[in-house]
């Protein structure tokens, strides 16, 4: 399974991000939490819709202010708070959600707010709102503080317009991106709880997190907060729900929204089997077997899942031997791709081309097969060998890799969550890999929260990652943003969102900072092709394989009509996550 982490000032908006980013977990004992399903009278089955994968721990908060929330509340999840505009996977928009529409200016980007747009108390949802909403990320300490950066002003006038003013750094994307992915949050309930937590010119974050959120949240989306257990979270449909107006005043088709909390990947997906999960994020090995089962995914043909992000092992590159580019570089000869590809997650990845942008779909205009060609890499560990030895590396009588002064190379690990199955899997084939070319890695798998923290202190040689989990407006930029970009560096020890391997190229900067305010194609393309060229000369990260930006599977068992490549109603995006929020509408329960 997988939370979106807060890797940046877009990230942190995705934060459900990694639990999207990186799915699976695996179970200890194959008994425990074993599944059963029953009718229950409180939730018949014909009118709750089951999904899994976006929680994996007995929930403790629905505190959008907290680190680390839980479903629905964490992410880019719409089912409860709404962002003022919605990404569309499939089409590139932004799609009205509490905005009806927005446009941008050479200083500013303006959006209307809906009129009819309400609380769940039944309140207007205000241009306050949306001030005070973003006003948060100023005065407190969240991942999304950087985005003031980028502003100088928010302002509102009185016919519900609000306009964000660029300030001196003018970056179009990270706007865009903050205007879509920040849930709006009701200030007659937070701004009390904030004022509280005041502390001279500081805030209690502790005090403010105290705030649990679980006894009928004040909410703008479809459905609310009924009741939560060690085993799941039980949503409700709001039948007064002021968008309902936009689906010709039809009301979601599930009543309830059930997200089933398991211990391993192998009991959401033996749950998945027998119908009990309608939808799943978890990594699901050979889904073309699953068809026995009423199961398939976004489409029926290889790679099955819509890819939409690139999964890497990010260095740590500010200790030896890893500040060291031509290690970086044969590393990346090292890595069998193919291998990740067919033993670790099950052809669901394209073959994997040099570089950090996606050869295909939106981003494809910026990929040049002739640059990959000359700058890039391909598994070849002869070449890997060639690159150490013209560097001053050689190996002694065992086959292990020694520096330019003759010692061995230390020992590493390559760490990712416990239990995310198709990670541990592209770890073991990637020790396998660079074993070859005589480094002794080794796999260390470890709580998510372990995980996590050393990301963000930097505390990792290897570790796995998926840079933005979600697409967006701002992709490709925020990818590369999130991975080279220095104005998110910090010293190992401090933390860091963005930029966790601790990378500096001054080249790189520049293409950063300049490309969000271009606004003629050919410069930017260009410009995209320069920035690409220095990811595969210098190899800020080694790209493994692309994904989806969730893992999309259901089952027809109990629920029919879900979007897919031959019915493209809405995106991939699980139903629950921005746009796809739609396809509630357009489910039916099985005859």
């Amino acid at each position: 399974m997988s939370k979106l982490l807060k890797t940046s000032v877009f990230s942190a908006f995705a934060k459900t991000i990694m639990a999207i980013a990186a799915v699976g977990l695996v179970a200890c004992n194959e008994d425990k939490n074993e599944v059963v399903e029953t009718e229950s009278s409180e939730y018949p089955r014909s009118e709750t819709l089951y999904i899994g994968g976006f929680d994996w721990a007995p929930p403790s908060t629905f505190n959008p202010l907290d680190y680390d929330p839980n479903f629905p509340i964490d992410g880019n999840c719409r089912l409860s708070y709404e962002a003022l505009l919605a990404y569309n996977q499939l089409s590139g928009e932004l799609e009205a959600m509490l905005a009806d529409s927005y446009k941008s200016s050479e200083n500013s980007i303006s959006v209307h707010l809906d009129p009819r747009a309400k609380w769940s108390d039944g309140t207007p949802v205000t241009v306050d709102d949306v001030l005070f909403t973003f006003r948060i990320d100023s005065l407190l300490p969240t991942p999304r503080h950087g985005n003031w950066n980028f502003l100088s002003k928010i302002t509102a006038d009185d016919k519900n317009n609000v306009t964000f003013h660029f300030g001196k750094n003018k970056n179009p994307l990270i706007i865009l991106n903050a205007i879509a992915e920040t849930s709006i949050l009701p200030k007659s309930v937070f701004e009390p709880l904030i004022n509280s937590a005041k502390s001279g010119k500081d805030y209690d974050m502790a005090k403010i997190t105290e705030f649990k959120n679980d006894d009928q949240p004040v909410v703008s989306g479809p459905y609310n907060l009924k009741a939560y257990s060690p085993d799941q979270i039980v949503l409700e449909r709001n039948d007064n729900y002021w968008g309902n107006a936009k689906y010709n005043n039809q009301k979601p088709t599930p009543r309830y929204i059930i997200h089933s909390l398991y211990n391993g990947n192998n009991h959401f997906n033996s749950a998945m089997t027998k119908g009990n999960l309608d939808i799943s994020s978890v990594f699901l090995p050979r889904i073309w077997d699953k068809a026995r089962d009423s199961i398939r995914a976004w489409s029926r043909n290889e790679p099955y899942h819509q890819p939409g992000s690139i999964t890497t092992l990010l260095i740590q590159q500010q200790s030896a031997p890893f500040n060291d580019v031509a290690l970086r570089r044969a590393m990346m000869h090292a890595i069998n791709f193919e291998k990740i590809k067919s033993r670790a997650v099950s052809n669901y990845t394209p073959a994997v081309q040099p570089g950090f942008i996606l050869p295909f779909g939106t981003e494809s205009k910026y990929f040049f097969k002739e640059d990959a060609d000359k700058y890039g890499y391909y598994y070849d560990i002869e070449k890997a060998k060639a690159i150490l030895a013209e560097a001053g590396y050689s190996w002694d009588d065992s086959g292990k890799l020694l520096d330019k002064s003759g010692q061995p190379l230390r020992n590493f690990t390559i760490e990712c969550p416990q239990g995310w199955t198709d990670w541990e899997d592209v770890i073991k084939v990637s020790v396998e890999s660079l074993k070859e070319l005589g480094l002794s890695a080794e796999e260390k798998f470890v709580d998510y929260s372990t995980w996590d923290k050393d990301l963000r202190l930097g505390t990792f040689d290897l570790a796995m990652k998926t840079q933005t989990a979600e697409i967006s407006a701002a992709s490709p930029w925020n990818r590369f943003d999130q991975i080279m970009g220095s104005v998110s560096y910090k010293p190992v020890g401090e933390e860091a969102f963005a930029n966790q391997g601790r990378y500096k190229n001054a080249d790189a900067d520049k293409l950063i900072s300049a490309i969000p305010a271009m606004t003629d194609e050919k410069e930017l393309t260009e410009a995209y092709r320069e920035l690409n060229k220095i990811f595969m000369e210098t190899i800020p990260a080694l790209p493994v394989m692309y994904r989806p930006t969730q893992y999309y599977q259901f089952s027809t068992k109990h629920w029919t009509n879900f979007p897919s490549e031959e019915n493209p109603y809405a995106p991939p995006q699980i139903l629950v996550i921005a746009a796809g929020v739609k396809a509630l509408w357009g489910i039916k329960p099985a005859k």
